[in-house]
């Protein structure tokens, strides 16, 4: 099974990271291609994104100045199937990408991955730890099985994370 590319560079506004492919997405060589995902809506409902984009156009991202990537790059069909020392190694390797990148600020869409990578529990939204200077934001996952949340409810997510994008946006200007 192929992996997915990430969509990382030097200086990115933000960068999203996923716990990894679904199946749906690694046959589609796409990040969250799965049908029922949230994330393309949102993202472009949000304000992120200037225009309605799908999975097929995720490398266009980084015009946005927005990023992606996953902590663990196989693809399975979900994370039940993927073990804690993989998620643990996943979480090691993240670091480095995003301590290389240095975006302003790192989204985890879904709290469990940012569980395992900060090895503490969480709550949603900003936490009170970065990675180098970027500001943590953590975020429900998009993916349809994180039914607890509803679609309205992760687009105030969204729309909470433009925000938190765009103050530190601010304070890089000033």
């Amino acid at each position: 099974m192929k992996t997915l590319p990430d969509y990382l560079r030097p200086g990115l506004d933000l960068v999203i990271v996923g716990i990894n492919p679904g199946m749906r997405s690694a046959a589609a060589g796409h990040h969250y291609a799965g049908p029922g995902n949230h994330f393309w809506p949102l993202l472009s409902e949000s304000g992120l994104v200037g225009e309605r984009l799908t999975a097929d156009d995720d490398a266009r991202v980084l015009e946005w100045g927005i990023g992606l990537t996953n902590m663990v790059p196989r693809a399975t069909r979900g994370v039940a199937d993927l073990a804690l020392a993989e998620l643990r190694a996943g979480a090691k390797a993240l670091r480095t990408k995003l301590l290389r990148c240095r975006p302003r600020v790192v989204c985890f869409n879904g709290k469990r991955i940012y569980e395992v990578y900060a090895a503490h529990p969480s709550a949603f939204g900003v936490q009170p730890e970065r990675i180098g200077d970027a500001v943590v934001f953590v975020m429900p996952s998009t993916s349809p099985r994180g039914a607890a949340y509803k679609r309205a409810d992760k687009a105030r997510f969204f729309r909470d994370l433009r925000r938190v994008v765009e103050a530190q946006r601010r304070a890089v200007a000033s």
